[in-house]
C-alpha cells in the first residue's frame, strides 16, 4: 500500500512540476534523465575513443617531453568539443550544472554515464585500474555543494564498473576558477595545487584522471606531476569537454 502512494504521489508531481532537459528546457520523457535524447545526439563528440594520438594525446605529449619527462603518460582523450560555436550543447549544460540557479550534479552524471558507453572497449580504458575525480578544494566544495568531477566519475563507472577513489589526490590550495582566467595566467594558478595521500597504495596502478573540461590542460599536467613521484604509476586523462581552438 506504501508504494502505491509513493508512485501515486510522484506521478502528481510529475504532472505539476514536470522534469526538463538542462539544455534546451523541453520536457523529458520517461526514459529521459535530466538531458533530453535530442540535446545528448546534438552534443559534437571528437571521436578520441577511434583516434590514436589525438589532440589531447598531442597537447599532453608535447608539454611532458618538454618539461617532465618523468611523467607515465599513457592515454588521453575527451568525449565532446567544448567552443562556442560547434560545442555549444555541452557549454550549456556544463556552465548551467555548475553556475546555474539551481545547480545539478545529475547532470554531469548523464553525460558521465553516456561518454562512458561509447568508449567502452577502447585503448583509453585499457587496464585501467580507477578513476580519480579533479578534486575541489574543501571550500569550493562548501560553496557549490558537489564536485563535478566526482560525478562524472559515477556515472562512468556504473557502466565500467571501475572503483572511484576520492582518498589520495587532494586540492592543497583554493585557486581562481580557470575558466575565467586568461589562458596565460593558467599555469601560476595551478602550480603546487595538488598532493598526493598515501603515495605508496598507488604503486604499479594505472590511473584515469577525470575532470569536466579540458582548455590548456595545466590543472591535469599539475596533477600528472605528482603521481610521476609514485614508482611505477601511469596515468591517462579523460574529459566530457575540449576547449579547443
Amino acid at each position: 500500500m506504501q508504494n502505491i502512494f509513493f508512485t501515486c504521489w510522484r506521478a502528481v508531481l510529475e504532472v505539476l512540476f514536470p522534469s526538463c532537459c538542462a539544455a534546451c528546457g523541453h520536457k523529458l520523457i520517461q526514459e529521459e534523465r535530466e538531458i533530453c535524447s535530442s540535446c545528448l545526439v546534438a552534443i559534437p563528440r571528437t571521436e578520441h575513443a577511434a583516434i590514436s594520438d589525438n589532440g589531447i594525446d598531442m597537447l599532453f605529449a608535447e608539454r611532458i617531453h618538454l618539461e617532465h619527462r618523468k611523467i607515465r603518460y599513457e592515454r588521453g582523450a575527451a568525449f565532446a568539443y567544448y567552443n562556442r560555436d560547434r560545442g555549444q550543447v555541452l557549454r550549456q549544460l556544463i556552465e548551467r550544472g555548475k553556475f546555474g540557479t539551481n545547480p545539478n550534479p545529475e547532470v554531469f552524471y548523464v553525460l558521465g554515464r553516456e561518454a562512458a558507453r561509447e568508449y567502452v572497449g577502447s585503448a583509453l580504458l585499457e587496464d585501467i585500474d580507477m578513476l580519480v575525480p579533479i578534486p575541489l578544494h574543501s571550500r569550493r566544495l562548501r560553496e557549490r555543494g558537489f564536485n563535478q568531477a566526482e560525478y562524472i566519475c559515477k556515472g562512468m563507472s556504473e557502466v565500467l564498473h571501475l572503483p572511484i577513489d576520492t582518498e589520495h589526490l587532494v586540492r592543497v590550495r583554493n585557486n581562481p576558477h580557470q575558466s575565467r582566467s586568461q589562458f596565460d595566467k593558467r599555469e601560476s594558478n595551478v602550480r603546487d595545487l595538488f598532493a598526493v595521500r598515501y603515495p605508496e597504495e598507488w604503486k604499479d596502478k594505472h590511473i584515469l584522471l577525470v575532470d569536466d573540461v579540458i582548455t590548456s590542460g595545466s590543472t591535469l599536467f599539475e596533477c600528472m606531476k605528482q603521481l610521476s613521484a609514485i614508482r611505477g604509476c601511469r596515468v591517462s586523462v579523460f574529459a566530457l569537454g575540449w576547449a579547443h581552438n
